[in-house]
């Protein structure tokens, strides 16, 4: 069973360790075709994005438990 993600974890992170959860962050707003992984932490993409914090990490851990 995968760590839990949390809220502080940096996005960049998440994806390298869980490459399923990409797909996750695509939904809620961050662009397709990356160079760089963004290296925001969770509330920061969030805020920016108008994504609900628990609803993302609920989508994010369902998807780092099926990888």
């Amino acid at each position: 069973m995968p760590e839990k993600i949390t809220q502080k974890d940096k996005l960049n992170e998440i994806i390298t360790k869980y490459p399923a959860t990409r797909e996750v962050f695509i939904k809620h707003g961050m662009p397709k075709y990356t160079g760089r992984l963004p290296s925001e932490n969770l509330e920061f993409f969030c805020r920016m994005h108008r994504v609900d914090i628990k609803q993302l990490l609920d989508e994010l851990n369902r998807a780092a438990e099926l990888a």
